[in-house]
């Protein structure tokens, strides 16, 4: 910036020389010699006393003899100093600048710049870099403050079922399936034993043994049937194990009982989807036998 202000002073410096000194004088009109002519040609117009007249054409050739004694430059037309200056001003900067650019102080600063580049690039990389692991993390960083929110409400009040089951739900999305076998271990105590509790638990059997029906997992499912034949955990449960084996009506029958179970919580959209998709994987299949 300092260096930009620099060249801005010396081309106003150079313009403010150049424009008394280019200009030049222009004889005709010079106010004494103007003031000497016309005297001089109105006394012509009457009868002239030859001393006077001697004595106008005297002060003519004195002026005439004044402006040859003027420096050359301010006798040069408009047309010979004009050049001159440009040339002068073109001099004026580019001395400076050459000189300017021939210390190390401009490779300092290009490289200065340089790294301030390099820095701000590795500084949008970085928060680029950090928003991904952020997105990433955000979902188990949530669940892990919603599990801790459950927690903190349990300490107040122990008794609380339905925070019990929210616990349990919470540690299923982490994939911690003991820890939400404990939680629906203490919401069936406090409950009496609902089918809707026992559901979930078997759910959570289901997942810990590696998505296969156990028979302790298959004895809750009948528990939990017996008391609730529209259970919905447990035949969603069902529904899914029938896909995985292929068995594609089955599973869209258990699906549809889900459907028509009106329960509270369910996602019927996921529902549908599954249940289209099995359709369309039993017409293929059908296809394919034919």
């Amino acid at each position: 910036m300092t260096f930009f202000i620099g060249v801005v002073l010396l081309l106003l410096i150079s313009l403010g020389l150049w424009l008394p000194l280019g200009r030049g004088i222009n004889w005709q009109k010079n106010y004494r010699q103007q003031q000497n002519i016309a005297l001089y040609q109105q006394q012509m117009k009457g009868q002239l006393d030859p001393e006077l007249a001697q004595e106008f054409a005297q002060r003519l050739l004195d002026d005439e003899k004044q402006l040859e004694k003027q420096p050359h430059f301010v006798m040069a037309s408009t047309l010979k100093s004009r050049p001159y200056f440009v040339a002068l001003s073109l001099l004026l900067i580019a001395l400076p600048m050459g000189y300017y650019f021939s210390l190390d102080r401009f490779s300092a600063e290009q490289q200065h710049q340089q790294q301030l580049q390099a820095k701000q690039a590795i500084t949008t990389q970085s928060t680029d870099s950090f928003a991904e692991s952020f997105n990433e993390q955000s979902a188990g960083q949530k669940n892990e403050t919603y599990v801790e929110k459950i927690e903190q409400r349990l300490r107040q009040n122990p008794n609380n079922s339905e925070a019990w089951i929210e616990l349990g739900q919470a540690y299923m999305q982490n994939n911690e399936f003991d820890n939400a076998l404990v939680a629906y271990s203490y919401a069936d105590r406090l409950t009496g034993g609902k089918p809707a509790i026992l559901g979930l638990a078997a759910n959570a059997l289901y997942q810990k043994a590696g998505q296969k029906i156990t028979p302790q997992v298959q004895a809750m499912l009948e528990q939990a049937l017996s008391q609730d034949p529209k259970e919905a955990s447990s035949l969603s449960l069902l529904a899914g194990e029938a896909f995985v084996q292929t068995d594609y009506p089955k599973a869209i029958t258990l699906w549809q009982k889900v459907l028509d179970s009106d329960k509270s919580g369910i996602d019927r959209r996921t529902i549908i989807q599954s249940m289209q998709m099995a359709e369309m994987l039993q017409n293929a299949k059908k296809g394919a036998a034919q």
